[in-house]
Protein backbone atom coordinates (compact mmCIF):
# COMPACT_ATOMS: atom_id res chain seq x y z
CA UNK A 1 0.00 0.00 0.00
CA UNK A 2 1.23 3.46 -0.92
CA UNK A 3 2.35 6.10 1.61
CA UNK A 4 -0.25 8.95 2.82
CA UNK A 5 0.87 11.87 0.84
CA UNK A 6 2.48 14.40 3.14
CA UNK A 7 1.33 17.84 1.68
CA UNK A 8 -2.30 18.43 0.88
CA UNK A 9 -3.30 17.23 -2.61
CA UNK A 10 -5.61 19.83 -4.74
CA UNK A 11 -7.45 19.54 -7.76
CA UNK A 12 -5.74 21.32 -10.88
CA UNK A 13 -8.92 23.59 -11.33
CA UNK A 14 -8.21 24.41 -7.55
CA UNK A 15 -4.50 24.56 -8.26
CA UNK A 16 -5.16 26.94 -11.06
CA UNK A 17 -7.69 29.35 -9.19
CA UNK A 18 -5.38 29.97 -6.46
CA UNK A 19 -2.49 30.38 -9.36
CA UNK A 20 -4.69 32.98 -10.80
CA UNK A 21 -5.28 34.94 -7.79
CA UNK A 22 -1.40 35.32 -7.09
CA UNK A 23 -1.66 32.53 -4.02
CA UNK A 24 1.67 31.03 -3.57
CA UNK A 25 2.15 28.33 -0.95
CA UNK A 26 5.82 26.74 -0.34
CA UNK A 27 4.66 22.86 1.33
CA UNK A 28 8.15 21.32 0.92
CA UNK A 29 10.99 20.81 4.10
CA UNK A 30 14.27 20.54 3.04
CA UNK A 31 17.04 19.50 5.32
CA UNK A 32 19.86 22.14 4.96
CA UNK A 33 23.60 22.01 5.78
CA UNK A 34 24.91 24.47 8.58
CA UNK A 35 28.77 24.60 7.77
CA UNK A 36 29.98 26.38 10.80
CA UNK A 37 27.90 24.46 13.13
CA UNK A 38 28.57 21.10 11.29
CA UNK A 39 25.31 20.04 11.05
CA UNK A 40 22.16 19.49 9.31
CA UNK A 41 18.34 21.31 9.95
CA UNK A 42 15.20 21.36 8.33
CA UNK A 43 14.18 24.64 6.41
CA UNK A 44 10.29 25.47 5.86
CA UNK A 45 8.79 28.86 4.27
CA UNK A 46 5.75 29.98 5.73
CA UNK A 47 3.43 31.21 2.82
CA UNK A 48 0.19 31.66 1.33
CA UNK A 49 -2.80 33.79 1.54
CA UNK A 50 -6.23 34.32 -0.24
CA UNK A 51 -8.69 35.48 -2.25
CA UNK A 52 -12.30 35.83 -1.37
CA UNK A 53 -12.91 32.74 -2.99
CA UNK A 54 -9.91 30.59 -2.29
CA UNK A 55 -6.84 30.12 0.20
CA UNK A 56 -3.94 28.34 0.95
CA UNK A 57 -1.56 28.69 3.68
CA UNK A 58 1.50 27.09 5.29
CA UNK A 59 3.22 27.24 8.92
CA UNK A 60 5.85 25.82 10.64
CA UNK A 61 5.09 24.32 14.72
CA UNK A 62 7.39 22.60 17.26
CA UNK A 63 6.88 19.26 17.88
CA UNK A 64 4.69 20.20 20.82
CA UNK A 65 2.36 22.40 18.72
CA UNK A 66 4.23 25.81 20.10
CA UNK A 67 4.87 28.36 17.66
CA UNK A 68 8.65 28.71 16.70
CA UNK A 69 10.66 32.23 15.76
CA UNK A 70 11.39 32.96 11.98
CA UNK A 71 15.07 32.87 11.18
CA UNK A 72 14.26 35.48 8.59
CA UNK A 73 11.18 37.78 7.69
CA UNK A 74 10.45 37.29 3.88
CA UNK A 75 9.01 40.97 2.50
CA UNK A 76 7.29 41.18 -0.78
CA UNK A 77 6.34 43.93 -3.18
CA UNK A 78 2.87 41.48 -3.55
CA UNK A 79 0.61 39.54 -1.10
CA UNK A 80 -0.03 35.91 -0.81
CA UNK A 81 3.60 34.43 -1.04
CA UNK A 82 6.23 33.61 1.24
CA UNK A 83 6.30 35.31 4.17
CA UNK A 84 9.25 33.95 6.51
CA UNK A 85 12.06 31.26 6.95
CA UNK A 86 12.15 28.62 9.87
CA UNK A 87 15.26 26.19 10.28
CA UNK A 88 15.06 23.68 13.45
CA UNK A 89 15.99 20.18 14.01
CA UNK A 90 12.39 18.87 13.76
CA UNK A 91 9.23 20.41 12.17
CA UNK A 92 5.29 20.06 12.22
CA UNK A 93 4.39 22.11 9.60
CA UNK A 94 0.12 22.70 9.30
CA UNK A 95 -1.38 23.36 5.81
CA UNK A 96 -5.03 24.90 4.91
CA UNK A 97 -6.57 25.15 1.61
CA UNK A 98 -10.07 26.94 1.82
CA UNK A 99 -12.92 27.25 -1.07
CA UNK A 100 -15.35 29.70 0.24
CA UNK A 101 -16.17 28.13 3.93
CA UNK A 102 -14.94 24.33 3.52
CA UNK A 103 -11.19 23.83 4.49
CA UNK A 104 -8.79 21.08 4.49
CA UNK A 105 -6.10 20.65 6.96
CA UNK A 106 -2.80 18.15 7.15
CA UNK A 107 -0.57 17.97 10.07
CA UNK A 108 2.77 16.60 9.37
CA UNK A 109 5.35 15.90 11.75
CA UNK A 110 8.95 16.30 9.64
CA UNK A 111 12.42 14.78 11.24
CA UNK A 112 15.60 14.24 9.89
CA UNK A 113 16.87 10.98 9.30
CA UNK A 114 20.70 10.94 9.57
CA UNK A 115 22.85 10.48 6.54
CA UNK A 116 25.47 7.39 6.96
CA UNK A 117 28.76 8.49 5.94
CA UNK A 118 28.37 11.83 6.21
CA UNK A 119 25.50 12.12 3.26
CA UNK A 120 22.68 14.35 3.30
CA UNK A 121 20.12 13.46 5.65
CA UNK A 122 16.74 13.05 3.89
CA UNK A 123 13.67 14.59 5.57
CA UNK A 124 11.26 12.14 6.92
CA UNK A 125 7.62 12.76 7.24
CA UNK A 126 4.65 11.74 8.69
CA UNK A 127 0.73 12.67 8.64
CA UNK A 128 -0.34 13.43 12.34
CA UNK A 129 -3.98 14.79 10.75
CA UNK A 130 -5.95 15.21 8.13
CA UNK A 131 -8.89 16.97 7.94
CA UNK A 132 -11.20 16.83 5.05
CA UNK A 133 -14.04 19.29 4.02
CA UNK A 134 -14.35 20.75 7.36
CA UNK A 135 -16.91 23.59 7.41
CA UNK A 136 -16.30 27.44 9.14
CA UNK A 137 -18.23 30.46 8.58
CA UNK A 138 -16.57 33.90 8.37
CA UNK A 139 -18.15 35.03 11.68
CA UNK A 140 -17.33 31.57 13.04
CA UNK A 141 -13.41 32.41 12.11
CA UNK A 142 -13.55 35.77 13.56
CA UNK A 143 -14.54 34.58 17.23
CA UNK A 144 -11.05 32.36 16.50
CA UNK A 145 -12.51 29.06 16.18
CA UNK A 146 -11.02 26.04 13.80
CA UNK A 147 -12.77 24.33 11.14
CA UNK A 148 -14.74 21.01 12.30
CA UNK A 149 -14.21 17.72 10.01
CA UNK A 150 -15.96 14.64 10.39
CA UNK A 151 -15.03 11.29 9.50
CA UNK A 152 -16.63 8.82 6.47
CA UNK A 153 -19.47 7.62 9.52
CA UNK A 154 -20.52 11.30 10.50
CA UNK A 155 -18.27 11.33 13.57
CA UNK A 156 -16.72 14.76 14.56
CA UNK A 157 -12.86 14.10 13.66
CA UNK A 158 -11.04 16.37 17.08
CA UNK A 159 -7.79 17.93 15.85
CA UNK A 160 -5.31 17.35 18.06
CA UNK A 161 -5.34 18.83 21.12
CA UNK A 162 -1.73 20.15 21.03
CA UNK A 163 -2.04 21.39 17.29
CA UNK A 164 -5.47 23.32 18.16
CA UNK A 165 -4.02 26.69 17.93
CA UNK A 166 -1.74 25.96 15.30
CA UNK A 167 -4.44 25.37 12.88
CA UNK A 168 -6.62 28.32 14.27
CA UNK A 169 -3.29 30.37 13.06
CA UNK A 170 -2.93 28.65 9.60
CA UNK A 171 -6.77 29.26 9.02
CA UNK A 172 -6.68 33.05 9.35
CA UNK A 173 -3.69 32.68 7.01
CA UNK A 174 -5.83 30.70 4.37
CA UNK A 175 -8.48 33.37 4.76
CA UNK A 176 -6.77 36.64 4.98
CA UNK A 177 -7.10 38.23 1.26
CA UNK A 178 -4.24 39.56 -0.27
CA UNK A 179 -1.83 38.41 2.79
CA UNK A 180 1.42 40.25 3.87
CA UNK A 181 2.16 39.21 7.31
CA UNK A 182 3.38 36.17 9.16
CA UNK A 183 0.26 33.89 11.06
CA UNK A 184 2.18 30.80 12.71
CA UNK A 185 6.16 31.95 12.84
CA UNK A 186 6.82 34.73 16.14
CA UNK A 187 9.76 36.86 16.03
CA UNK A 188 13.00 35.90 17.42
CA UNK A 189 13.82 37.62 20.53
CA UNK A 190 16.70 39.51 20.77
CA UNK A 191 18.87 40.01 23.60
CA UNK A 192 21.05 43.51 23.89
CA UNK A 193 24.40 43.45 25.85
CA UNK A 194 25.40 45.73 27.72
CA UNK A 195 28.88 47.40 26.97
CA UNK A 196 30.73 48.40 29.66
Amino acid sequence: MPSEPTRLVLPKLLMRRLDSAGVYCQTWVTAERQARADRWVLRGVESGGSSRETGRYISFFAKDGSRLPWLQKLDRIGGNGAHAVVLADELVSVEAARVEQTYQVLIVQHRLDRGAGGKRPSAHSSVVFRGVDGRLTPELLKQGLTPEFFTRAGEVKPIPAPFIAAVRAVTEGASCLNCRHIHGLVERATTIAATA
